[in-house]
């Protein structure tokens, strides 16, 4: 009886494994590839903003300003290929829904849909980029959204921008806002599953900024950067990596930063003037807070107020002195004294909590 029992798995096994063996020489053997492009052109008199929403079921999108004058308001690349078995010889219909393009709406839309059933039972290897090109000299109210893709922007100096909305399900997103950028609007950048790089030199923030994620990790970086407004900065289950330096504000302001499993790395370099007085949380519920302060100035100070669940506090000099911790308020010499001040309330449930800084 066993032995007829191990007969009839091992026939059983050669089956399987023939199969896949045969499965896969199908899928090899008519291997093949579609390939499809397409340009579209938005042209005539510029409005005072233009609105242009950009939505794509998949494939990268990636937004980019003119080297070179042109007549154009917007121009969209559309390339796409697709890799798999029994594809060589398909049509673009095959795949997705007609493009949709809008050029004499408001807003400018385009959208990329793909088909929900394309009747392939083989393995597809999509490669789509959207590349979308603007002018420097028009102001554009954006949003754009990927389910399955990134969306890298990047924008050159001097640029102006209205509202700006950036969102993925999957997928990362990336910008790089040039100095002297001023985003007259709203600026939120928000994703499912993925990350968010932002890279600010110089900007002009005057409504602030809203960034999250559900599962990635966030990081942001300012440079000598003005915001008018609160700096949202929230990961469900992440880590968050934070840059500022030599902010400045045109109201007192309001960051919060905050993981709900994930650590978080805060620097905070202040050697100018802020013109404003900050407050702010900064927590995790399970994770390390890492905090890096420094200031040259006498007219700002700081004050750190911590909390842990199960886990230390500690602080740590940076060399030159001015900044001491009594239980859990880690704090400059001259916060009482100073015109502008660093006000936060750090907190962890489960990790530590380390504060490295100076006050000169």
């Amino acid at each position: 009886m066993i032995r007829s029992t191990k007969i009839i798995l091992i026939i059983a096994a050669a089956i399987v494994l023939g199969g896949a063996s045969i499965f896969g020489i199908i899928v090899f053997v008519n291997w093949g590839t579609f390939e499809y492009s397409n340009t579209y052109y938005y042209q005539g008199v510029p409005s005072p903003v233009e609105i242009l929403s950009l939505n794509s079921d998949i494939g990268a999108i990636n937004i980019n300003y003119n080297s070179t004058p042109t007549d154009y308001i917007v121009k969209v690349d559309l390339d796409i290929r697709i890799d798999g078995g029994f594809v060589a010889g398909k049509a673009y219909s095959d795949f997705f829904e007609d493009v949709v393009w809008l050029n004499g709406s408001i807003p400018i839309t385009f959208e990329l849909v793909k088909k929900v059933f394309t009747g392939f039972i083989f393995p597809i290897i999509y490669d789509i980029e959207i590349d979308v090109t603007l002018r420097t000299d028009i102001i554009y109210d954006i949003t754009a959204v990927s389910s399955t893709g990134a969306i890298n922007m990047v924008v050159p100096q001097n640029i102006v921008l209205n509202n700006t909305n950036i969102a993925t399900s999957t997928g990362l997103i990336f910008l790089n806002a040039g100095k002297n950028t001023t985003v007259q609007g709203i600026l939120g950048m928000s994703t499912s599953t993925g990350a968010i790089e932002f890279f600010a030199n110089q900007i002009n923030l005057t409504h602030g900024l809203n960034t999250h994620t559900s599962t990635g990790s966030l990081t942001l970086n300012f440079t000598s950067c003005i915001t008018g407004d609160n700096i949202y900065i929230d990961d469900s289950t992440g880590s968050i990596i934070l840059n500022s330096y030599n902010m400045k504000y045109t109201k007192d302001t309001n960051w919060y930063i905050s993981t709900a499993t994930g650590s978080i790395y805060a620097n905070f370099k202040q050697f100018v003037e802020m013109n404003a007085n900050i407050t702010g949380t900064i927590q995790s519920s399970t994770g390390s807070i890492d905090i890096i302060y420094d200031d040259s100035l006498s007219s700002i100070g700081a004050k750190f107020t911590c909390t842990v669940g199960t886990g230390s506090i500690t602080y740590t000099d940076l060399g030159a002195g001015g900044m001491s911790r009594v239980n859990g308020i880690i704090s400059t010499n001259d916060y009482d004294s100073a015109t502008n001040k660093f006000t936060f309330t750090v907190s962890t449930s489960t990790g530590s909590i380390d504060v490295v800084g100076q006050s000169l």
